[in-house]
């Protein structure tokens, strides 16, 4: 029998968020959907069922899960991952001028509450689930020391941001979360991705474009025209490895069609 229970219990003493929780319980209870122990054959046969219907992230998240069973058990079985594709282009990103009719437009109908959403986002890079978490008092410290993807991280608030936000923030008591909804209550990640939606569609923008964590990847891409310090902006999304950061040094592949439609001329 697979002891999802206990494994759940196990990675929640290993101190893991609960997304990764819930990422390697759901890859070990596919696994106990098609087999009853965990043996090197059964691993085998269930790497090759997830070749043949998922994505190689997705294959490789679950067999990760398995490694993780496999140590919480005390199996000795290990299973090779796949080779993911490397990814030579980023996409669903929102532009500069996509950008600015969006902020534009907050400003020009009055709708400042979303505006300062937005400029929270584009202007530090937080992740949604860090964003939050903001309170008054961070901001106007410049600075905060957050507990995400099992590390501390600092997210730093720039100085233009800080003036630009601060009669905003004379509603808000120093605790107080800055991400709220229309009824002034704390808004979820879900409700932001909802209400960005709108936002496109009222503005004219493409909806895969404005999403979350669209303005962290627009605050990337921002900060490196002005700072090319690629290992700086590793530190500044909090990411482990600068190999992560390098794909903000590529293009779109709207960009790279554009440059060989440009190019050949042969």
């Amino acid at each position: 029998m697979i002891d999802i229970e206990g494994f759940q219990n196990y990675l929640y003493e290993e101190e893991l968020s609960k997304n990764s929780i819930a990422t390697y319980v759901r890859g070990v209870q596919r696994f106990a959907e098609l087999f009853d122990e965990v043996t090197k054959p059964n691993l085998l046969e269930f790497k090759q069922f997830l070749m043949s219907n998922f994505k190689p992230q997705t294959v490789n998240l679950r067999l990760t899960a398995m490694m993780r069973y496999c140590k919480y058990k005390g199996i000795n079985e290990t299973i090779k991952l796949v080779k993911e594709p490397k990814k030579t282009h980023i996409d669903n990103i929102i532009t500069e001028d996509q950008y600015n009719r969006l902020i534009d437009g907050l400003r020009s109908d009055g709708d400042y509450r979303w505006y300062y959403h937005v400029i929270l986002l584009a202007k530090t890079g937080m992740r949604i689930s860090e964003a939050l978490r903001v309170t008054k008092k961070d901001i106007l410290s410049g600075s905060v020391t957050m507990h995400t993807k099992g590390h501390m991280r600092t997210i730093y608030f720039p100085k233009s941001l800080i003036e630009e936000m601060r009669e905003y923030l004379e509603q808000f008591n120093d605790r107080d979360t800055i991400m709220i909804n229309h009824n002034g209550k704390a808004i979820t990640s879900r409700g932001v991705s909802g209400e960005f939606k709108k936002l496109a569609d009222r503005y004219g923008i493409p909806r895969e474009n404005v999403h979350p964590h669209a303005f962290r990847h627009f605050f990337a891409i921002e900060f490196l025209k002005r700072n090319n310090n690629i290992a700086l902006l590793a530190d500044l999304l909090g990411h482990g490895s600068v190999k992560i950061t390098q794909i903000y040094l590529r293009q779109s592949q709207e960009q790279q069609r554009k440059a060989v439609d440009d190019a050949v001329d042969w």
